[in-house]
């Protein structure tokens, strides 16, 4: 059979199509197949994680140092909008409704002042100028009291809160933390007769929403989808249909894969920090082919498409795989039969021809 392989490929040094006759093909095995039309593409399977939006975690913190007295939740419950989660105390909540009283006790002082001048003013009394003096020292306080109550405000203070502090003039030692929103939660970073720190996270809430699925993907699968596009994935024993939400602007360049985020339907029962393995699938109209009927030729990958003149290269391109088979871009070309077996000998007939 070598033998007559040489004297072949011989013949065909100029020849533009491989030409071999029913005994040639059948000396050297050579079987054909049409590829199989799909409208599903596999692009894998990808080791992927349930993630919570940004968007649905809320962190409660406060911008001083206190002492936590009491608690009034346990991680993991469900909570609700304005819940009571904690009362705190601290030497900088004091200090701050201390000035925000003093401020108060002056600012009410001047108003006093002011509407007498006023009226003393109207009455001609005094001169003009004392009650533009007056009312001019009766807006500086204005201006102290109300940068006094948007501190308080920042410190957790609510306007019923501050409202009961401008008419009692009473330091209430406790401040008390409320819920933002609906939510369940995650993290309770603070016990009973723990000090906290300026700006440390106390609270975590993750509040009720759809989640993200996200994965790496080599980057010869990820330029495959584009954003907005529907796939299909299996994850964790469910089967889903999803949305492309986003391709990280990068690529890492230890692994040349690219993060994706996939969309997860609020009604699918998955936990943020799930990992599992994704089944990620896209509709599009492709071929399959067996893999043994691709092979390289000039750095490109080739199948040998069998035409009335014989056996011609046809280059393709693989969009994804899955066992034995790839799965190629639909071309017309591709609707009639190639080679499935000897394709390393129609390969070396083929380089001869360049020789």
């Amino acid at each position: 059979m070598r033998i007559a392989l040489l004297i072949f490929l011989t013949l065909q040094l100029q020849a533009t199509t491989i030409e071999l006759t029913a005994e040639q093909e059948k000396d050297w095995q050579i079987e054909t197949q049409t590829p199989q039309s799909s409208e599903v593409v596999r692009l894998g399977e990808f080791i992927a994680q349930v993630t919570t939006p940004p968007q649905y975690l809320y962190s409660i913190t406060l911008p001083f140092e206190a002492q936590v007295q009491k608690l009034h939740v346990a991680p993991y419950e469900q909570v609700e909008k304005e819940q009571l989660l904690a009362e705190v105390t601290g030497k900088t909540w004091i200090e701050t409704q201390q000035q925000f009283i003093a401020d108060a006790i002056e600012l009410k002082h001047y108003e006093q002042v002011a509407k007498r001048k006023n009226l003393l003013c109207r009455e001609e009394i005094i001169p003009k100028k004392e009650c533009v003096a007056s009312n001019a020292k009766l807006t500086t306080y204005k201006s102290k009291l109300s940068a006094s109550k948007t501190l308080l405000f920042s410190y957790g203070a609510t306007p019923t809160m501050v409202k009961k502090l401008y008419e009692s003039l009473t330091i209430n030692p406790t401040l008390t933390i409320h819920s933002p929103t609906n939510g369940k939660l995650l993290k309770l970073n603070v016990r009973v007769g723990k000090s906290t720190t300026a700006s440390e996270a106390l609270f975590i809430i993750q509040r009720e929403g759809e989640l993200w699925l996200e994965c790496e993907l080599p980057v010869t699968k990820a330029t495959h989808l584009s954003r907005g596009q529907k796939v299909n994935i299996a994850f964790a024993n469910q089967t889903f249909e999803s949305e492309l939400l986003l391709h990280a602007p990068t690529i890492n360049p230890e692994n040349q894969t690219q993060k994706v985020r996939f969309s997860l339907p609020q009604e699918k029962t998955l936990l943020s920090g799930l990992r599992d393995t994704a089944t990620i699938s896209i509709e599009n109209k492709i071929l399959k082919v067996a893999k043994k009927s691709v092979i390289s030729l000039d750095g490109k990958n080739t199948v040998f498409l069998k035409t009335a003149k014989g056996y011609e290269v046809l280059a393709i391109e693989i969009i994804g795989e899955e066992g034995s088979n790839y799965y190629l871009k639909d071309m017309p070309q591709l609707h009639n039969p190639i080679a499935t077996t000897s394709v390393l000998i129609l390969k070396s007939l083929m380089e001869g021809e360049d020789e």
